[in-house]
């Protein structure tokens, strides 16, 4: 029955190799719609397949490949189309919901489901179930265009611009598109039509599903898409397509070791009477009943080992176990799994998971390669064998690894996000911002929006960066110590108000940040910190602060109070520059005393430098900000007229035996405190420092500081700078590649020599 006349609609379909499925698309299309034409353009209809009254079949040329498919839709299909539209379908992407149609369709030359990938604004979009004016097939008749991969990606990305301001080609807004079709994210309400073969099991009734299958050729049972659609089958409990899915999967491909998996899981299902009458004809098209067929529980599998268990079996025990976080035991069943079939790629892949989980990396690597290797349709092994990559600071690979993920499921939230994140530590910052909006896209998420945060303060996108940077309040491990059940303040109406600001994250995050409680004391405002034990006596010394007491006890009565992170956001500061006054803390007069006497013992014309090379071993990042004792003791090993005092807090000292250099260290007991350490830096010529809070501390006091970075460093140093948006006084030396302290070490020691020179010359 047809419910709604599409006259200006040419519904076409170009297909010279799944016959039987295009003309179903079609069909399915046409069930409930009158378009003015239906047409079917193909090369060799078979007998067998018989198109349905009212579908026109035009002969035309065999296509090969995706690119002959592209150019002849790009190029050709005007020559077949005498309407205003023309609705193109694809045998896995037809209408669903003839209801959905509206008017607004038909008023834009151009209209496909949505790329979410795409953020640009050139994201509409998919061109296997598409609707174009004939204003648009005319348009590109235009010599400059060509085609550039898929013929949508041509027209929706590469010649969009030149189409719209040279032809005035109208694409649809994403709102509408959205109306229109789905591809690659689920929809709200049902859109007028939709593409993907995955998507079957969201349109198709699964006992129809089930009988399709049949008519799946080879390359469709190869392909990434059908795997996919295996895997929603399952997820969706849809038992009976599954299967079938993986019934005709194991005849092409019988070692398909996660077709076997899935399809011992869906056959437990349908026995236990989920989906199957066991005196159902079996879905995988034997002819007989189900529970003469995969249903017969009596039956051994071909695969089972003589123990009555199978590998299949104890993986699937393994992921219930590794599910529940109780790894010893999934450890076990994974490897009872590789002792029956040790080319298992889902035991291999898991205990790969878990021996990342546990730390051991070289251990993981090896298993998720080879299982990877396998099942290279699967994109969560691409993932997982990124993350560790990336933990092995391989980020290239690990890039690589990400890729390929998010090429089989475009939208894989968590490989967005693990781009991101790769992308960062390569300082390709566009890229990084780009990755996690489009994970956000996909699923908002605080840690991944606390990451997008990072990517956009690193790139000096200060405004978003700082509105982003709030997320780091839902995440356990950022969030503040201690909140306080008084308002929220936002940053207006300071003036006669007590105000009190709590400290976060590391000590070097509450140095850099305290200098903002002096502007809101400008404001008015009586101040409170509270702030980590060991910076409590030197935040008393900034200017404004009216009291400061320790993290963990109550503080004085307060109107409001904030995160001291947050104080940028609601300051409206869009720039570094404007906090960049130092001095903001100093030390304490009667300490500076004190170690002037302990220093007097050392020449005056001596260049004295105080070093530290480790910062807080907790810190996830510390591995890459700290260098050895030795690396830190070369600058310092045989430059005339320098003497190096230590400034590292506690005994990060215990190699300092063995690193050359390192025993000429003077060790004074004032480092074991902030206080003293601060008091050491007022009496030191330079302080020489890896990224941690002594840092932040020579910096905040003005001291002239070498800050040895790593390649990708934390987001307020930026990238390529030898100069810092914060501490005026600060110099920077990088690595020039990951790992590569030798280049950054080698840089300071040059600027090192040229400061001792002059002093020693005066001795």
């Amino acid at each position: 029955m047809q419910s709604r006349a599409l006259a200006d609609v040419t519904l076409a379909c170009v297909d010279t190799v799944n016959h039987a499925l295009a003309l179903r698309a079609l069909a399915a299309s046409a069930q409930r719609i009158a378009f003015g034409r239906v047409v079917f353009l193909t090369h060799g209809l078979p007998e067998d397949a018989a198109p349905a009254p009212g579908i026109d079949v035009v002969d035309i040329e065999p296509l090969r490949s995706r690119d002959e498919y592209s150019h002849f839709v790009l190029k050709r299909l005007v020559e077949h189309v005498h309407t205003r539209h023309v609705l193109l379908v694809q045998w896995d992407g037809y209408v669903v919901n003839a209801d959905a149609w509206e008017s607004a369709f038909g008023d834009v030359d151009y209209l496909g489901a949505r790329w979410f990938w795409h953020t640009d604004g050139h994201d509409v979009g998919n061109g296997g179930f598409s609707l174009r004016s004939h204003r648009l097939l005319d348009a590109l008749q235009d010599p400059r265009i060509e085609l550039v991969e898929a013929e949508d990606t041509t027209i929706g990305r590469t010649f969009r611009t030149l189409l719209e301001r040279e032809h005035g080609i109208r694409f649809g807004s994403p709102a509408l598109a959205d109306r229109f079709a789905f591809e690659a994210a689920y929809p709200i309400g049902k859109p007028f039509g939709f593409h993907g073969l995955y998507n079957f099991c969201r349109v198709v009734p699964p006992p129809e599903l089930a009988a399709l299958v049949s008519a799946f050729s080879a390359a469709i049972l190869r392909s990434p898409q059908l795997a996919q659609l295996l895997r929603n089958c399952v997820a969706l409990g849809q038992w009976l397509p599954a299967i079938a899915i993986a019934s005709r999967v194991l005849e092409l491909m019988p070692d398909n070791a996660e077709a076997r998996m899935l399809l011992d899981r869906s056959v437990a299902a349908a026995a236990r009477g989920e989906g199957v009458g066991r005196n159902d004809r079996c879905p995988c098209g034997s002819g007989r009943r189900f529970k003469h067929c995969h249903g017969d529980v009596s039956k051994r599998p071909a695969h089972d080992s003589g123990d009555g268990e199978t590998a299949d079996a104890a993986v699937g025990r393994a992921l219930e176990a590794h599910q529940r976080g109780e790894l010893d035991a999934a450890s076990r069943d994974y490897r009872a799994a590789l002792a029956r079939s040790p080319d298992h790629p889902h035991a291999l892949h898991y205990l790969g998971v878990i021996a990342y989980q546990q730390g051991r990396l070289a251990d993981a690597l090896p298993m998720l390669q080879r299982a990877v290797a396998q099942v290279a349709h699967e994109p969560e092994f691409h993932n997982n064998l990124g993350l560790v990559l990336a933990a092995l600071d391989r980020d290239d690979e690990a890039v690589d690894a990400f890729r390929k993920a998010l090429a089989l499921r475009p939208d894989h939230a968590g490989a967005w996000n693990n781009l991101g994140l790769a992308l960062h530590a390569r300082n390709e910052l566009a890229g990084a911002i780009d990755a996690f909006r489009r994970a956000l896209a996909f699923k908002p998420d605080a840690q991944t929006r606390w990451n997008l945060a990072l990517a956009l303060l690193h790139d000096g996108q200060f405004q978003e960066g700082w509105d982003a940077y709030e997320a780091r309040l839902q995440i356990p491990a950022f969030a503040p110590a201690s909140v306080s059940a008084t308002p929220s303040w936002d940053g207006t109406h300071a003036q006669h108000r007590t105000i009190l600001l709590v400290a976060e994250q590391g000590l070097g995050d509450a140095i850099h940040f305290v200098r903002f409680a002096t502007d809101i004391a400008r404001r008015g405002a009586r101040v409170i910190v509270q702030a980590p034990p060991p910076l409590v006596a030197l935040f008393r010394r900034v200017e404004g602060v009216a009291e400061v007491v320790p993290v963990g006890e109550t503080p004085p009565a307060h109107d409001a109070w904030l995160p001291l992170l947050s104080l940028p956001r609601v300051l409206g500061m869009d720039r570094p520059g404007s906090a960049s006054r130092v001095p903001y803390l100093r030390a304490d007069e009667t300490l500076r005393a004190a170690v002037a006497i302990d220093l007097a013992p050392y020449r005056a014309s001596s260049l004295r430098i105080g070093v530290a090379w480790a910062g807080n071993r907790s810190n996830t990042n510390d591995r890459r900000r700290s260098l050895p004792l030795h690396q830190l003791a070369a600058i310092l090993g045989g430059i005339e007229g320098v003497t190096a005092f230590s400034l590292q807090k506690g005994d990060a000292e215990d190699d300092g035996g063995r690193a050359p250099g390192a025993a000429n260290l003077v060790r004074l007991p004032w480092r074991e405190d902030f206080e003293g350490i601060a008091a050491m830096m007022e009496a030191l010529d330079l302080v020489v420092t890896v990224d941690t809070s002594i840092a932040h501390l020579a910096g905040a006091m003005a001291r002239p500081v070498f800050i040895l970075l790593p390649f990708a460093s934390d987001w307020r140093w930026r990238t390529h700078r030898v100069d810092s948006d914060w501490y005026p006084t600060a110099t920077l030396f990088r690595q020039s590649a990951p790992g590569d302290w030798f280049s950054a070490v080698s840089a300071a020691r040059k600027a090192i020599e040229s400061l001792a020179a002059p002093v020693h010359s005066i001795g």
